[in-house]
């Protein structure tokens, strides 16, 4: 679960729309029959078609001022001192300090957009962290003893975290079990980071105590871990130090409900199959057979069958995180569902070789009404962390997303219209999996 770069957001990428665009898509969705126009202009009137907001328009937790700065000044003095050990390497490798992520932190931070500010220095950490560690092991500083200690400090620190908001206290669940879901994924994710083998040994100095088998580029990787662990973990105690000022003294514990509502998704989820069997259900096993039909049905078994076992996550999670066992299978569960209605829908027929982007467009109008149903303008924190992937389908549903062509273009058109229609249909699905977690059935 290692943050990935911030993309732009599909209202950015694809604003500014034209005129011509806007008229063709009015046309193209409302007017015709979905092929009745060319592909070129119904391929344009994709990238122009409203989408949704991004998750975070809705809720986020909260991040004090404070908090970021924290964390931005971590990152300004790690990249401080990286930045004079190298000067003092024999080297023509060059060290680019935290890759302009300060900059974006503190810029954020004056907009007064504390959680972009508080992401952006997480990341840097990455960067400028990996060059410190790189260069104290070449001159000779790397401390493997100093870095384990800190690590099981931290690893501790998470456990508490998670031990303390056990109970789960809540007082409206739509919004209380989404800041236990984002605490114990900073928690979840700070532990993660400061965990390797061998630690405990090594803290007590049972190893070699200047980096022992660790390459240069190998600690500093290690001391990146290492610091954005600090973030990671410092922000889940901030956050369930907000969250604990905020509950009433008649907060109903949810612990529970949420085992509950784990053991009904993997008794749902019990012989699930595997995308090959889903696959060979539908005759599209062979890789050689490469029509629309072939494709689709592939994709469509790739994307809700791999994780659906399910794996809903990207490591480990421990069986006292309730909230994200529960949101995590409840994905898995919306997944499967969701496969179901998207093929009986699908208006790809075996024998076909092209692909209209008209379907494209007719799907995303569909979507567009599934999402205002589902989601609205103010949803349920919680019911919004589900969606999120549903919601990122939507916003890559376009012809030639970020200026990149799959050939032949009859791929690229179906590939936009099946990520409309699977978010669609896992939209369908959320508010069920959703009134399951939260105890409204």
């Amino acid at each position: 679960m290692v943050p990935a770069p911030p993309t732009l957001s599909r209202r950015r990428l694809l604003g500014g729309l034209g005129s011509l665009c806007a008229a063709a898509g009015t046309v193209a969705v409302g007017l015709t029959k979905p092929a009745a126009l060319p592909d070129v202009l119904t391929d344009e009137a994709t990238k122009h078609y409203p989408t949704p907001p991004e998750v975070s328009a809705h809720w986020q937790p909260t991040v004090t001022e404070s908090h970021a700065q924290e964390a931005i000044d971590l990152l300004a003095e790690t990249t401080e001192e990286a930045e004079q050990l190298w000067s003092q390497l024999d080297t023509n490798q060059y060290f680019s300090g935290a890759g302009g992520w300060l900059e974006d932190a503190r810029q954020a931070l004056r907009d007064g957009n504390t959680n972009e500010a508080l992401f952006d220095a997480t990341y840097g950490l990455q960067f400028a962290a990996e060059g410190l560690g790189e260069a104290r092991a070449k001159l000779g500083n790397a401390d493997l003893q100093a870095r384990a200690a800190q690590a099981i400090a931290l690893r501790d620190r998470s456990q508490k975290v998670v031990s303390d908001i056990t109970p789960y206290l809540v007082d409206d669940p739509g919004t209380d079990l989404a800041w236990y879901l984002r605490i114990e994924q900073e928690a979840m994710m700070g532990k993660h980071l400061a965990t390797w083998d061998g630690m405990e040994p090594v803290a007590k100095g049972v190893e070699n105590n200047n980096a022992g088998s660790f390459k240069p580029r190998e600690y500093g990787t290690l001391m990146a871990n290492v610091r954005r662990a600090q973030v990671y973990v410092r922000t889940a105690e901030r956050f369930r130090g907000l969250l604990a000022e905020t509950r009433s003294g008649s907060a109903t514990p949810y612990a529970e409900q949420l085992k509950t509502a784990a053991d009904q998704f993997r008794t749902q989820l019990e012989g699930t199959p595997t995308t090959q069997e889903v696959e060979s259900r539908y005759g599209v096993s062979d890789p050689e057979s490469v029509g629309p039909y072939e494709v689709a049905h592939r994709d469509l078994a790739r994307w809700c069958f791999d994780s659906g076992v399910p794996i809903p996550w990207t490591i480990d999670v421990d069986d006292e995180l309730l909230v994200s066992t529960a949101v995590g299978l409840s994905k898995g569960v919306a997944r499967i569902r969701a496969h179901e209605f998207a093929v009986d829908h699908l208006v790809v027929e075996q024998g076909d070789e092209g692909f209209d982007s008209g379907h494209a467009l007719a799907e995303k109008r569909r979507a567009r009404r599934v999402h205002e149903q589902v989601i609205g303008s103010n949803p349920p924190p919680l019911l919004t962390r589900q969606a999120a992937r549903a919601i990122e389908d939507l916003q890559v549903a376009v012809v030639g997303f970020a200026g990149s062509y799959e050939q032949p273009m009859w791929r690229e058109r179906l590939d936009a219209y099946l990520y409309a229609l699977l978010g669609r249909a896992k939209l369908k699905q959320y508010p069920a999996v959703y009134r399951t977690v939260v105890g409204e059935e």
